[in-house]
């Protein structure tokens, strides 16, 4: 990797660990990565509606399935849709998610790019053998030698070994540069290694072989056939769409590209990609042996061929599910703590759709809901502190922001601290306003269904649902958690208060979810020089002092006291 990207990924490493400062990103950003939100107002252009047995499937058996994935805590299910015909057989959205809100896909952003090269490939007859840096121009720039051999065909296939991966490139202005000039990990084409960033020089080379913006290409070549109106595509720093993540879409959405895949390229009796390219697409390339990884690879999408399936795949389980041999598509928006493929999602949807339905199934039962309900008889607590502003007492409070750490990096922006919080109330409408640096939040919640709201943090748009809830402790002590949805991430920001005598000292504790199991999943699937990476800047920290300050990392807690205004004598 470039020396310079590896280096700015240590020190930002080291600065997310101290948790006495707000952490400051590598990059100077002017303008956010999303700056829009699905608009409420727009209406969601919904599929046929069929019943299981219009389809010729019993009831139970998918309201069975619904079942076993919401009663498996660890999936964490938010939104799912299951489709057969060309139409919504079932779906369940658990509290607060809802059908008219964006889901970031993540890495299924990889399959639909992938996508937009079929198209491509399909209009001009593109070579795939071509070399990336001769179609994007730069094959007199390219710094390490071996990388001028990387070809289309190995940017879908993820064999081309290159080591300028997610990590460095949150730490990078020059993504095409360094990814050029960065060394390889083994002999190209040799074997798989995936890579985020091969999808990016693939989003590259259609931007630049069209002249157009991957997300106006993809709108006129496949949405539109598709009937999907509205998407939104994150932007590299360089100005070109992220490519291998980063794609903004409705459930409702996800589900007809899932169509279009089982289909072979067909919507609503028209091609839309040939048929030769789908087959590519979903045809076992190579092996995916890495820890994590339950399929094999094909061009940018995880196949299983003894079952006649192939998947799209984003982090948390943000996936489209294609089982050819029954005609099932499964969309699933997840914020489960597992990397690629460790849930135990995919074991139970292949029981039920994966082959001939069996007639003798056991029903499983729901065994109630995923939401927590509020203690009302102690909702009166929340009165005591209405019009109280507290302040923070100690420095751990600087790294204590409304966005959860991992949103944070995602996104490249970082919470300037906490200094102060106030709570209000309006007739069943609360307010939490918290001061971070030098700008004022307000969230606006309830102790009922939550609020729905939007939030510019830090030049990136949100949509948002806050909610309250009371509970009880072990020892029988009240304490409420204010609870923040990041509908599109799939993330969840808890903001925990217990109260003190006299209410004058309020301890606050800042948690996530997906949270600290995640990135621990995570780092099991990373390569060699990532974990060394990594590892340099553990090292720089007293290993007896570790497991605080991972504690401290994903739910920083502080004390604050009670805000006395000086008044003159």
């Amino acid at each position: 990797m470039p020396l310079g990207a590896a280096l700015n990924s240590i020190i930002l490493l080291t600065r997310n660990l101290n948790t006495n400062k707000s952490t400051s990103s590598i990059l100077k950003k002017t303008v956010g990565d999303k700056t829009e939100i699905y608009p409420q107002e727009e209406s969601v252009r919904f599929l046929p509606r069929l019943s299981p047995e219009q389809v010729g499937l019993p009831e139970k058996y998918v309201e069975s399935f619904l079942n076993e994935i919401s009663n498996d805590m660890s999936i964490r299910a938010n939104r799912i849709l299951v489709l057969k015909d060309g139409a919504v057989i079932a779906e369940r959205y658990e509290h607060p998610y809802v059908n008219n809100s964006w889901d970031c896909v993540f890495s299924a952003t990889k399959t639909v790019t992938t996508l937009a090269l079929g198209a491509l490939y399909d209009e001009t007859g593109l070579d795939l053998d071509t070399p990336a840096c001769k179609l994007l121009g730069v094959e007199n720039k390219v710094g390490n030698l071996q990388n001028k051999k990387i070809t289309l065909r190995h940017l879908l296939t993820m064999s081309t070994g290159n080591a300028f991966n997610e990590l460095e490139s949150a730490s990078s202005k020059k993504w095409i540069a360094d990814y050029f000039n960065s060394a390889n990990k083994f002999g190209i084409g040799k074997k798989f290694d995936y890579n985020s960033l091969n999808t990016y020089i693939i989003g590259a080379i259609i931007e630049k072989l069209t002249g157009r913006s991957l997300s106006d290409y993809i709108q006129e070549k496949i949405f539109d056939k598709l009937d999907i109106s509205k998407t939104y595509f994150e932007r590299s720093p360089e100005g070109i769409a992220k490519s291998g993540w980063g794609l903004y879409i409705l459930p409702e959405d996800m589900a007809k590209l899932g169509i279009l895949m089982r289909d072979y390229g067909v919507y609503n009796n028209e091609c839309v990609i040939s048929e030769e390219w789908i087959r590519e697409m979903s045809k076992k390339e190579y092996e995916a042996t890495a820890f994590g990884h339950r399929f094999d690879y094909g061009y940018q999408m995880w196949v299983k061929e003894s079952a006649n399936f192939c998947c799209f795949n984003g982090m948390y389980n943000q996936d489209i599910l294609i089982y050819r041999n029954t005609g099932i598509v499964i969309v699933t928006c997840c914020a489960n703590n597992e990397a690629f493929h460790g849930s135990n999602m995919y074991a139970i949807a292949e029981k039920y759709f994966a082959y001939d339905i069996d007639k003798n199934f056991s029903y499983v039962n729901k065994m109630g809901s995923h939401d927590a309900p509020s203690y009302q008889n102690l909702h009166y607590y929340y009165d005591t502190i209405v019009g109280q502003k507290y302040t923070p007492m100690q420095k751990i409070a600087n790294s204590c922001g409304i966005l959860p750490l991992i949103l944070q990096n995602e996104m490249g922006t970082y919470v300037k601290g906490v200094r102060s919080l106030a709570f209000d109330k309006n007739d069943n409408e609360c307010t939490l306003t918290i001061m971070e640096g030098s700008q004022e939040y307000s969230l606006r919640f309830n102790f009922a269904e939550g609020i729905r709201q939007s939030f510019d943090f830090y030049n990136n748009l949100y949509d948002c649902v806050v909610d309250g809830r009371f509970f009880l402790s072990a020892k029988g002590e009240p304490y409420f958690v204010v609870r923040v949805f990041f509908l599109e991430f799939a993330s969840t920001r808890y903001i925990s208060f217990k109260f003190g005598k006299n209410n004058e000292i309020l301890s606050v504790e800042f948690s996530e979810n997906p949270g600290i199991e995640f990135i621990q999943a995570l780092l099991e699937t990373q390569d060699k020089a990532t974990k060394k990476l990594i590892d340099g800047a553990m090292k720089l920290i007293d290993k007896d002092l570790l497991y605080v300050k991972t504690k401290n990392i994903f739910s920083p807690s502080f004390t604050a006291k009670l805000h006395k205004e000086k008044t003159e004598e």
